[in-house]
């Protein structure tokens, strides 16, 4: 499972869900990190939007759960 994030220059971020350690905001960045690719930052502000994308049913655990949670709650503030 993939989370795509769009940008308004038309290029896009992915970042794998599964393995979560961190997601929020970092002063004006979004910032997501996984166990297997690291951290990526992105500006809030330049965000135009995300979509998660499985190519099969994941089952994700608890910890996984509240974490895509509170980075969906964030990208869906801050997405045009």
């Amino acid at each position: 499972m993939d989370l795509i994030i769009f940008i308004k220059d038309g290029t896009q971020r992915k970042m794998g869900l599964d393995r979560l350690i961190a997601c929020g905001t970092n002063g004006n960045n979004f910032f997501i990190e996984n166990k297997k690719e690291g951290r990526i930052e992105i500006p809030l502000d330049s965000i135009d939007g995300f979509k998660i994308e499985a190519s099969r049913t994941y089952l994700l655990h608890d910890s996984n759960n509240t974490k895509l949670i509170t980075a969906v709650g964030i990208l869906s503030k801050y997405s045009a």
